[in-house]
């Protein structure tokens, strides 16, 4: 009967439930454990910047740190946490990660951020309505304007000359003289030929001979009709 009624009770008894993958807390600063893997430097420049921001009352934390409680190390965060004092409780989005995935999380987090292309036009719009009182601040939305205005003038001229360079490759296509049965593939960006390599089953090959000379490379004929099907399972599995 005893047996029965605990029973009965641990089946009523309320469970906790389970953490958020993603959470956000309110930590000390001098409890987050800097990761050493961390490969990002900050200036001097950055650090005034971000405090400046900080201590303005009109903005203050519009951010949160990044932090691992796996394995009790921060991903992101490093120049907050140096620029406020130890006890100050500072705003933290705890996850719960595999050594692993930390270090794809860090070395990619980033250089993901940095793959967006400012709009130079739109950015001029933008701090033309902000009041900056700071002089590390005012420096840096100086900055930054000035260097998408470098950007995109480089990138136009990048364009103009290959435009001009390769507008279709010509010289390489076939006179009224000459028969080729073959095709080529070119790729102006390392990632979609990567993709190629993929999809048709192009591997590396490493090739080592006597003396300890050795031959790498991915060049390679593909069978047409292999290619073919494979590249029509692609075009399937999309639609």
């Amino acid at each position: 009967m005893a047996r029965t009624e605990n029973a009965a009770k641990n089946a009523a008894a309320p469970t906790a439930p389970p953490k958020p993958p993603l959470r956000l807390e309110w930590i000390e600063a001098g409890s987050l454990t800097e990761n050493p893997m961390n490969w990002r430097r900050h200036s001097q420049e950055q650090l005034q910047s971000l405090r400046e921001l900080l201590d303005d009352p009109q903005v203050g934390w519009a951010g949160a740190c990044l932090y691992n409680e796996r394995t009790g190390r921060l991903i992101d965060g490093h120049a907050r946490r140096e620029v406020v004092d130890p006890k100050t409780p500072v705003p933290v989005l705890v996850g719960n990660w595999t050594e692993e995935a930390e270090a794809k999380i860090l070395a990619t987090l980033d250089p993901v951020g940095a793959m967006a292309t400012g709009d130079v036009a739109a950015y001029e719009a933008l701090i033309a309505q902000v009041q900056a009182d700071g002089l590390w601040v005012r420096d840096l939305l100086h900055n930054t304007a000035a260097g998408l205005e470098a950007a995109k003038q480089q990138a136009d001229e990048d364009a103009a000359e290959s435009d001009d360079a390769h507008p279709g490759l010509p010289a390489m296509e076939c006179q009224p003289f000459e028969h080729y049965d073959y095709l080529m593939l070119m790729f102006r960006h390392e990632q979609d030929f990567q993709r190629a390599c993929e999809v048709l089953g192009i591997k590396k090959v490493e090739v080592e001979y006597p003396g300890g000379l050795k031959k790498i490379g991915l060049g390679r004929v593909v069978d047409g009709a292999k290619a073919i099907e494979q590249l029509a399972g692609l075009t399937k599995d999309k639609n």
